[in-house]
């Protein structure tokens, strides 16, 4: 047991109680940030912890200690935590969205190579067997290189009042996206490379309690020719958040179709030598993606080891993100990649 790294988790409410669940397994939780007591207590609790208990993530990392920070905060504190972070020498897990921005992303990036600490940014769904194994369909003995692919994540979110809480707010949240679209915009990238260019457009505002755009429809062109649309909206009642994010692709040997459920995911795909198209049936996966995600974060700390996912797949899907937002605003017009040329130098 003692040499399990010793980490620090910021944030302990919503996403942050269930990470410390996957945390204790394969690392020490020595102490607690949250401004609300009633949080960390909680956490304390479930897994029997005798630690100290902070509500500003400063006072939390000077007290020493640590090895290690999970950031699970609001989006719009991700980049202060993890800065103050790296500059304590300490290494750094943080969820996704990475930061509100690409400006905000680079801060980040540059703290923690200036310090010379790790870090990683959550983007599980990529890990979750399924959607691992669209990724894994892409091989030329499967269905070959993706050419086109689109996912319609029309969603019912009218049950969680989203609007009125920091993720309905721009200034907080980042946007639409940044609620509802993250994980298939990563995903994305993990099927067809780094994009070249973002357009998007946004519908007739639905629930005007959001502060953005609450409808957005958005093309990605990337280097490999390939081109993926996300189209997306908050009120639709046809679909609960679970079963709205089904991509269907075309490949250079056949296509595939993504059918989520509450309880199970059905995937189908087919070559097209194929008589007749094959269907996988996976549960949720979510214990699977949790466990290598923060299994590879600590061996990489531990032993050098690559991981599954750095800071680039944060940055590379806020940046197509902003470009997304930055388009809408302008009517549609096409933003080229990367979104911030002058911070590329030295990466």
């Amino acid at each position: 047991m003692g040499n399990r790294l010793k980490f620090g988790l910021v944030g302990c409410g919503g996403f942050g109680n269930v990470f410390s669940d996957h945390l204790v397994k394969f690392a020490d939780v020595a102490a607690l940030c949250d401004v609300a007591e009633a949080r960390k207590e909680e956490i304390s609790k479930r897994h029997s912890l005798d630690i100290p208990h902070y509500t500003d993530y400063r006072e939390m990392i000077e007290g020493g200690g640590l090895d290690a920070v999970a950031v699970t905060t609001i989006n719009s504190e991700h980049a202060a935590v993890v800065v103050a972070a790296a500059e304590a020498g300490l290494h750094v897990y943080c969820e996704k969205p990475m930061a509100l921005n690409v400006p905000e992303c680079w801060q980040m990036v540059r703290a923690c190579e200036a310090n010379h600490v790790k870090m990683m940014v959550g983007h599980k769904r990529r890990l979750r067997p399924v959607w691992a194994r669209m990724i894994e369909l892409t091989a030329d003995e499967f269905l070959g290189d993706p050419l086109a692919i689109t996912a319609a994540t029309y969603a019912d979110l009218r049950d969680f009042p989203y609007w009125d809480t920091w993720w309905g707010k721009p200034e907080t949240a980042g946007g639409m996206y940044h609620l509802h679209g993250v994980h298939v915009i990563d995903w994305f990238r993990g099927m067809c490379g780094d994009a070249v260019s973002v357009s998007s457009v946004k519908g007739p505002q639905h629930d005007g309690r959001y502060k953005y755009p609450d409808i957005l429809h958005t093309t990605i062109r990337f280097e490999s020719g390939a081109v993926a649309s996300i189209n997306t909206g908050l009120t639709n009642p046809i679909h609960r958040f679970c079963e709205s994010e089904g991509p269907w692709g075309e490949c250079r040997n056949g296509g595939f179709k993504l059918v989520p459920q509450m309880d199970h995911i059905d995937l189908y795909w087919r070559r097209l030598d194929d008589k007749e198209h094959r269907h996988e049936r996976y549960d949720m996966g979510f214990e699977e993606a949790f466990h290598r995600e923060v299994g590879d974060f600590v061996r990489w700390i531990q032993e050098d080891r690559a991981p599954c996912l750095t800071w680039i797949e944060g940055l590379r899907c806020v940046e197509i993100m902003e470009a997304a937002y930055r388009s809408a605003e302008n009517g549609g017009e096409p933003v080229s990649l990367p979104l911030y040329p002058e911070l590329e130098a030295g990466l």
